[in-house]
């Protein structure tokens, strides 16, 4: 008998942008990689595993009375992925959403 469960790894990351900055940065995180979304999530699949991104509730940081900045926690579950394949996914990940400042 062959074990069938699916070893994965989650990922948690609380991002400084709101729902809709997540969305509209999604082609350059997954170019024309396909994708499934449901409500808050979005599967797909990388060198063959499957990789599911989880956006919780959009809140706010609030700096002083006049500053607000958003942020998402965000749940990244890998699923069969070696540790140099979430490492991988995880640097490409981040240099996606990377904000330029001045």
């Amino acid at each position: 008998m062959t074990d069938a469960r699916v070893q994965h790894t989650i990922i948690k990351k609380e991002m400084g942008i709101t729902h809709r900055e997540f969305y509209a940065k999604l082609p350059v995180l997954l170019g024309d990689t396909p994708y499934h979304r449901a409500e808050q999530s979005i599967r797909f699949e990388r060198n063959g595993k499957a990789i599911e991104i989880t956006l919780e509730a959009e809140g706010f940081r609030e700096i002083s009375r006049s500053i607000r900045l958003p942020v998402t926690p965000v749940r990244i579950c890998f699923f069969d992925s070696s540790k140099a394949e979430i490492n991988s996914f995880i640097e490409h990940f981040n240099l996606s959403f990377l904000k330029g400042g001045g």
